[in-house]
């Protein structure tokens, strides 16, 4: 597991404290006053780590902590980590705070070309409530598959390599011994965005895949960034079989090391 440094961490809580304190308070007719929060890391959230490690884990970035509401995410032109913005607002879950992080895994895509949404792929991440800005080594252990608008939005869920989810191997595995987390999991995706203009939930799903597909899934979006999004200069060398070669994160420990 790898943290950004704490004074990176300490200058983006500064940006987004400072920025909250200066902005006034608005009656609900007043005007919207934009409000905007940036946390810059050591390096791009989303090109400059690795997407896997070859003891077969992943790199989560957490874009979301546990216990917040605060939309956050990873700007695709900057590789910062921004609070969303709507309507000029910055923008809040409002439901009951995330039950787990969440984030992207880095170097990956849900390639438009094969009915994804154009974004890195999203993990949600089990374990103790990591900071914004944490980047997380991870075990994948299945999908959560979400419906949106008709449209299918799988995320990964992954288990981070200390807390009480370690020795979790499957989504069986997670249902064995920790009851009622999936189920947790599931209703909050599928109800923190409420119900449309029919009465219905906006979002559903029909379940959960296991570690096979969540692996093939991994597989497949890092392959399609390496070959549709990067630049020649910084397109990552090929393995005889036309992968891509998978480069050890420094902070890395192979499993007996």
């Amino acid at each position: 597991m790898k943290k950004t440094p704490l004074a990176t961490l300490v200058l983006g809580l500064a940006l987004v404290l400072g920025t909250a304190a200066l902005a006034p308070a608005l009656a609900a007719d007043g005007p919207v006053t934009p409000f905007v929060s940036v946390l810059k890391g050591d390096a791009n959230f989303l090109t400059d780590y690795d997407p896997l490690n070859l003891d077969g884990t992943i790199n989560v970035v957490v874009e979301i902590s546990a216990g917040t509401t605060a939309k956050y995410e990873t700007d695709k032109n900057t590789g910062m980590i921004v609070l969303e913005q709507k309507n000029g607002k910055p923008r809040f879950v409002q439901y009951l705070n995330y039950p787990c992080n969440y984030g992207l895994i880095p170097r990956s895509i849900l390639s438009k070309a094969k009915g994804g949404d154009g974004d890195p792929l999203d993990v949600i991440l089990l374990g103790p409530a990591m900071p914004t800005g944490s980047v997380v080594k991870a075990r994948a252990i299945g999908i959560l598959t979400l419906v949106d608008g008709g449209e299918v939005d799988d995320k990964v869920v992954a288990v981070m390599q200390s807390g009480p989810f370690a020795k979790v191997s499957s989504i069986d595995d997670l249902n064995r011994k920790f009851p009622g987390v999936t189920s947790i999991v599931q209703t909050w995706f599928t109800s923190y965005k409420g119900y449309d203009k029919d009465g219905k939930l906006v979002l559903s799903s029909p379940g959960f895949r296991g570690r096979a597909a969540a692996i093939k899934l991994i597989g497949d979006s890092v392959l399609d960034f390496e070959n549709s999004v990067v630049t020649d200069a910084d397109r990552r060398p090929l393995d005889e079989k036309g992968n891509p070669y998978l480069y050890r994160w420094p902070l890395a420990k192979n499993i007996g090391e």
